[in-house]
């Protein structure tokens, strides 16, 4: 048994999942810098709305607060949108990793009052992505990931229990989110959905109306994510009900991006979920993938040269 452990500890898993959340994760970063761009100095600037004369009370460690400077800021600010774009590409992803949690971490340091749920979590993954190996696949550093770096047992060791920390840190959210809410009246009535949609800042109108309009559909909705929730980390004790609980979590969420305008969250909760696919899992995805492109390109250009061919043959005989 101590055999089996030790050899499943050197094989790292979910590598093609943690590469494909390296590259969400950088891209819900860059989003963050270029929509609030025009505003940085508003939101986050030494000026900025969130500085009061008790801030350093209860900021942690921020890089922004070493200067005080609208220059500095900038530097500081653009230098970050650089590591972000690094890490989404992963190019030199072991230090850029490093950095780009620091200057994320710092970013957000600066002005709590804008975070929401998504970014809290992305904050505590972005950590733990420091251990992981996520640049094994889609990154520029991929050609360096040697087959010596999959047998060495203390790397394999951290990257797996960074990616365990990080589905145990998932299934913490589900479940306590689960729990809030089932001591709610209207989670236990059914109405909860209906309710939240009632919100004008969560409110999408016309699909709004499509959901609220009819009963069943609000009480389904709402029974089954607080349902889904709650199950969630003991579905994923088995492969066909984790993947069940993935068809249902991952259009929730979309509904979720769309309805109540929550895009950045919805989007990190679907590549987070995206880790419980398996590498295995994956590539056999990604083969029937391109078996049916290239069947249909092959096909495709068969037909052409055969259309070709034939257009030649007419032609020699008409001559």
């Amino acid at each position: 048994m101590l055999s089996k452990l030790i050899e499943q500890l050197t094989v790292k898993k979910g590598l093609i999942g943690s590469s494909i959340l390296r590259i969400g994760i950088g891209l819900v970063i860059l989003y963050n810098y270029s929509i609030n761009y025009s505003q940085r100095h508003f939101l986050w600037g030494s000026d900025g709305i969130s500085k009061t004369p008790n801030l350093n009370e209860y900021m942690n460690f921020s890089i922004y607060q070493f200067i005080d400077s609208t220059l500095y800021f900038d530097i500081i600010y653009h230098l970050g949108i650089i590591l972000a774009f690094l890490f989404a590409v992963g190019y030199k992803t072991v230090y850029v990793s490093i950095l780009n949690y620091i200057f994320v971490f710092s970013l957000q340091q600066e002005n709590g009052l804008i975070l929401d749920g998504g970014s809290n979590i992305m904050i505590i993954v972005l950590f733990y992505m420091i251990f992981m190996k996520t640049n094994a696949y889609f990154s520029l550093d991929s050609q360096k990931y040697k087959e010596t770096d999959k047998q060495n047992f203390y790397l394999c060791s951290i990257h797996n229990m960074a990616l365990l920390a990080i589905i145990a840190q998932l299934s913490i959210l589900y479940l306590n989110s689960a729990l809030y809410k089932v001591m709610g009246e209207t989670w236990q009535n059914g109405t909860a959905i209906y309710n939240i949609l009632q919100v004008k800042d969560f409110n999408l109108p016309w699909l709004t109306d499509l959901i609220i309009s009819s009963d069943t559909l609000v009480v389904i909705s709402t029974y089954v994510t607080l349902l889904v929730q709650l199950a969630f980390p003991f579905m994923l004790f088995n492969k066909y009900t984790k993947y069940l609980m993935l068809l249902i979590l991952v259009p929730m969420h979309i509904g979720i991006a769309f309805a109540m305008g929550l895009l950045t969250f919805s989007f990190i909760m679907i590549i987070l979920d995206s880790l419980l696919i398996t590498d295995k899992d994956y590539k056999i995805l990604g083969n029937y993938v391109k078996s049916r492109f290239l069947k249909k390109n092959k096909s495709g250009i068969v037909e052409e040269e055969v259309k070709v061919y034939e257009g030649e043959v007419n032609h020699l005989a008409k001559s």
